[in-house]
């Protein structure tokens, strides 16, 4: 039995017991004791108006108990305490003038019941309480479910940062060795591209193993990698920019958040032997924000077996857990192809 079922069987269950308790525990108008030849007799009355009315009562109690678990369960900072506290209290007062109203409208004789403190108030605060706490713990395990599955994400994302480099700590030494043989006065392209290919390695190996990186680093290995990419191209076959807008340079970004669009580009949106263009801007003039734009071409042909690097809806879901309530994502296709995504940085982790 899987958990989501089992927490319905739960719920179920703690409304049959709990409706039993209210019922027949607060319908009893009196208690006959009866002595025969010393023994002695009880018999508990119920009033059926009662249970009648308190059974009608549990409906509204349940969509009450469920409405207050809903609006907690949306609590994912604590900026939200505030919003959620008022809510609660008008959903609170909003269920109690309605139940007041039915009672008076429709159980107009049994109307002490609601002014009696240890009866209709009672059940009233004792469902509030079971709901906040179980709204919670609901969010409690939500984030902490969150957090292993973001975790989980990023060590895969690695992985696949690491993919088909085998040994990564030897290739990077081997390319420290191999920019010191480069003569690099007669073959400074090559040079360049190995130094490139070294910072790449760099990053991955060395930077990401912190959770997130300044955007200044991640900003270098994005236009490395793509300026690895453009060796397969001859130079008027692709029209390619990546521009930078703004200075500050101390917002700190999931590592490798960012690549997975610009390798779609590379992989999808062009062809050699065919003009195509690829164009990237990042603004990071908002210390607060931080918009990320791609365009790219639509080759006339692509080859089916082709897959996306790292997955755009892979990342989509990072996104979701990496930056909850703090990113809007667009992707759109029509002549061209075009990805807006803008994150809301954590000042609080600057210092880092």
């Amino acid at each position: 039995m899987n958990k989501k079922w089992l927490e319905i069987i739960i719920n179920i269950l703690f409304w049959i017991f709990s409706s039993w308790l209210i019922v027949f525990s607060f319908s009893i108008t009196g208690n006959l004791i009866e002595v025969r030849e010393g023994v002695i007799t009880g018999n508990t009355e119920h009033s059926n108006s009662l249970i009648n009315f308190f059974m009608i009562g549990q409906p509204f109690f349940a969509i009450y108990f469920y409405s207050q678990v809903y609006l907690i369960q949306r609590l994912k900072k604590k900026s939200n305490i505030l919003p959620l506290l008022i809510k609660s209290t008008l959903l609170a007062l909003l269920f109690l003038g309605l139940f007041n109203t039915i009672v008076f409208l429709f159980f107009k004789s049994y109307i002490y019941v609601i002014w009696f403190p240890s009866l209709w108030y009672g059940i009233f605060i004792f469902y509030t309480t079971i709901a906040v706490g179980y709204g919670f713990v609901k969010v409690w395990f939500t984030i902490e479910q969150d957090k292993r599955q973001l975790e989980l994400i990023k060590n895969q994302t690695e992985l696949k940062l690491l993919k088909s480099q085998l040994q990564p700590h030897f290739l990077f030494n081997t390319m420290n060795n191999l920019l010191a043989m480069v003569d690099q006065k007669n073959n400074p392209k090559l040079a360049k591209s190995i130094d490139k290919l070294s910072s790449l390695l760099r990053y991955v190996v060395y930077d990401t193993k912190n959770e997130k990186v300044p955007i200044a680093q991640e900003i270098e290995f994005l236009k490395n990698f793509a300026d690895l990419h453009l060796l397969r191209f001859e130079e008027d076959e692709i029209d390619y920019t990546f521009t930078v807008k703004g200075e500050y340079d101390q917002q700190v970004i999931d590592p490798g958040i960012l690549l997975c669009y610009i390798e779609n580009a590379f992989k999808h949106g062009v062809q050699p032997e065919e003009k195509s263009f690829i164009t990237i801007h990042l603004d990071i003039s908002n210390k607060d924000k931080l918009n990320f734009s791609i365009k790219n071409s639509i080759p006339s042909f692509t080859p089916n077996h082709e897959k996306g690097g790292f997955g755009i809806a892979s990342n989509t879901n990072r996104l979701e857990l990496a930056y909850p309530n703090k990113h809007s994502l667009q992707i759109r296709k029509t002549s061209e192809y075009t990805v807006e995504l803008k994150i809301e940085t954590d000042e609080s982790n600057h210092s880092r």
